[in-house]
Formats: C-alpha cells, structure tokens, sequence
C-alpha cells in the first residue's frame, strides 16, 4: 500500500507540474499516466 501512495505521488506531482509549464504538460500528463499505472498495478498485487 505504500508503494501505491508514493505512486499516486508522483502523478500529482506531474500533473501540478503540467498546470505551471503548459509546453511541457503533454509530457508530464503522459507521466502521471504512467505513474497511475503503477499505482494501479500495485494495488491489485
């Protein structure tokens, strides 16, 4: 569970991240996305 908190993180983190460098945002969307993923993975194992 932890693991999954620290994922969910980091996608918040990417997507306050996207709002302040809006050139950047495709990538760091993309990121959280990832991030999700990984939360998600974690919780189902």
């Amino acid at each position: 569970m932890e693991a999954m908190r620290r994922f969910r993180a980091m996608a918040l983190l990417c997507r306050q991240a996207a709002v302040r460098d809006p050139e950047r945002s495709w990538k760091l969307l993309a990121e959280a996305e990832y991030w999700e993923h990984l939360a998600a993975t974690a919780l189902a194992h």
